[in-house]
């Protein structure tokens, strides 16, 4: 059995990381018009969801406070699915079904978030 040593060993850590560069490298086409707006609230968002994984997990003696970070998380990834949609509605999202492909990933990460913020037990 895989020992998990650290927050990096965590699928749903790489995966979040992942996500928050391909968003980088997504909001430099977004217009300037967006960049204190959806730019600003997509990188924060984006960026929060590994950060409070890593913060989360080294505080996961407490198991309330690993859960509450994860749970944080799971709000993240959630606020992401909105900001890509509206990224889609608003047509700045260029590559076909890449917009989906988004939603759909972060999807998956807040239900693998919210697994593990349910049987973190397990996963010790």
């Amino acid at each position: 059995m895989f020992m998990i040593t650290s927050f990096l060993d965590l699928e749903v850590y790489k995966e979040a990381f992942q996500l928050s560069i391909e968003i980088e490298d997504l909001l430099k086409s977004y217009p300037a018009s967006e960049k204190y707006l959806l730019v600003d609230q997509m990188k924060r968002a984006s960026r929060s969801v590994p950060a409070q994984i890593a913060e989360g997990y080294a505080r996961r003696e407490s198991l309330k406070d690993f859960q509450r970070y994860l749970r944080d998380c799971v709000g993240e990834a959630n606020e992401m699915i909105n900001h890509v949609m509206l990224s889609k509605h608003k047509q700045y999202i260029k590559k076909s079904g890449y917009a989906d492909e988004l939603i759909e990933r972060y999807n998956k990460l807040g239900k693998k978030l919210t697994n593990l913020k349910n049987n973190w037990q397990n996963f010790k």
